[in-house]
């Protein structure tokens, strides 16, 4: 129904009787205010639905008179739901969505001073004065923003922070995508939000070519005329890549051609292929030094990029060490200054601690006292030693021991002589 799914419909649309009242007049708010409300809050609900089901991000008063038909006529209210809806910034005027934000400061308070507050003027008298028109279109800017965070989610981390064309991210998305139409309208919503940077080029065909550069995070710089250059030399190195390869795919072609007319016994056509393989040699060797050299030039300008990020990175350090220069006064004589300082001040602490040291009486000499616990300790040690071995005692039993003698028969030299018998 209403080209809603059925899993998505809301049950206001599955009850005839509730059917019938929405389809009905829109009595006035005076009169009967909550069955005005709930006619109108019914019926934003419905088109939001109606709008993430099928994609459509915009719409105009015509447009959702033709869809929700019941009976052959539309509900006579949608008029009176999109005023409302205008009113509460629930959707909003396309020619207002469509106005850029102004990122620079001067941007921003002329926008913000000056045409911001006209506008509203302006659109807040129309909207009074003027209902919703049948032809205005208008963008639902909840359904752009849900939309336009789930396209950012499909996008490739690997894309992030690089400069893409609006026609390699419809190649790359693929069917996960609406039409180009409602396609730039949510990038226009995720630029306003700086999820997303874009630039536009005009070609020598005078076709725009829309440049993308996706943030990581939640903020995205500018595109640079270096991402410009970046971007457009690795295009044209891939259309040189796939010349170069059409080219040899070519030459290998008029190889095999020249072999068959050669088994079928045909000089001259041979021959003619060969003439061919040649010029078409020549071409190659042109082409392949055309993407030597645009290979080259992407290297150094990737090379000159990182020496920019490199070299403000030093302008960085700089300005921090004068800054911290300046407000500390720090240099090499302050230094200076401040050692010697600290130097007579570590002398006068030492001094400080030896006064401190010293005996408050003023009698310093203490050799007489320590040579007196010298002789102390020496008296300790002499009284506690065990008696000398060479006392009286040891000297009577050594004469004892030397007036025990006994008279023993001296050692023969030779064995005595035994017979046998004896022996036995």
């Amino acid at each position: 129904m209403f080209n809603i799914p059925e899993a998505k419909l809301p049950e206001s649309l599955k009850d005839q009787n509730r059917l019938n009242v929405l389809f009905g007049p829109l009595r006035n708010r005076s009169v009967n205010p909550k069955d005005w409300g709930d006619k109108i809050v019914t019926w934003k609900s419905i088109i939001k639905i109606y709008c993430e089901s099928t994609n459509i991000f915009s719409f105009t008063l015509a447009s959702l008179n033709d869809v929700f038909v019941r009976h052959g006529r539309p509900p006579p209210c949608l008029g009176e739901v999109i005023s409302d809806m205008i009113k509460n910034h629930e959707v909003e005027i396309m020619d207002v969505f469509l106005r850029k934000s102004s990122h620079s400061w001067g941007g921003w308070l002329t926008d913000v001073a000056i045409k911001r507050p006209l506008s509203w003027s302006y659109n807040t008298m129309k909207k009074t004065i003027f209902p919703a028109t049948t032809n205005g279109q208008y963008v639902h800017l909840e359904v752009i923003k849900t939309k336009s965070e789930a396209l950012l989610k499909l996008i490739p981390e690997s894309l992030r922070n690089k400069v893409i064309s609006l026609k390699d991210l419809t190649t790359i998305l693929g069917p996960n995508i609406p039409n180009n139409e409602n396609l730039k309208l949510l990038l226009h919503y995720l630029e306003n939000q700086e999820k997303i940077s874009t630039k536009t080029l005009t070609n020598h065909n005078e076709l725009d070519t829309v440049l993308l550069k996706i943030g990581e995070g939640n903020s995205v710089a500018p595109i640079t005329d270096i991402d410009v250059g970046i971007h457009t030399l690795e295009q044209n190195e891939k259309l040189i890549s796939k010349h170069v390869e059409s080219l040899e795919d070519e030459i290998d072609n008029c190889v095999e051609q020249a072999k068959i007319q050669l088994k079928k016994k045909h000089k001259q056509l041979a021959k003619s292929c060969l003439v061919k393989k040649h010029q078409l040699e020549k071409q190659l060797e042109k082409k392949a030094n055309a993407l030597h050299n645009v290979q080259n030039c992407l290297e150094q300008l990737k090379g000159t990029h990182t020496n920019a990020h490199v070299w403000e990175a030093y302008k960085n350090a700089l300005d921090a060490f004068n800054t911290t220069y300046k407000e500390t006064g720090l240099n090499e004589e302050a230094v200076d200054d401040t050692m010697l300082k600290l130097g007579d001040i570590m002398d006068q602490n030492e001094d400080v601690q030896a006064a401190l040291a010293r005996s408050p009486t003023g009698d310093d000499d203490t050799a007489a006292l320590e040579q007196e616990l010298e002789d102390l300790l020496k008296a300790d040690l002499d009284d506690n030693q065990p008696p000398d071995d060479n006392s009286g005692v040891s000297d009577d039993l050594e004469k004892r021991f030397n007036m025990l003698k006994v008279d023993l028969p001296e050692i023969p030299d030779s064995s005595p002589e035994v017979s046998a018998q004896e022996a036995l």
